[in-house]
């Protein structure tokens, strides 16, 4: 099993390099947060920064969501216990 997923990173690294290597012409237009001017940035850039911006927003949604099924389950327990 660890080789397969050492197979499967590899695999995936490739993948992602070779993105990066084709698409690493600068983008046309100047990236502009709110007024600020952010630059011009090659487009597997913006890709992977789209990629990591919503793997941190399920990261921490899945983190919230877990902590209050936790809490949910430890009041249920304590109000069990209460009533024996």
């Amino acid at each position: 099993m660890k080789k397969f997923k050492m197979i499967l990173l590899l695999i995936g690294l490739v993948v992602l390099a070779d993105f990066a290597w084709e698409n690493r012409t600068i983008s046309p237009s100047e990236l502009k947060l709110f007024t600020f001017s952010l630059g011009q940035v090659p487009a597997f850039l913006l890709a992977y920064i789209a990629l990591a911006v919503g793997w941190l927003v399920g990261w921490v949604g899945h983190a919230f969501r877990t902590r209050k099924k936790k809490r949910q389950a430890a009041a249920a327990l304590a109000q069990k216990q209460e009533t024996q």
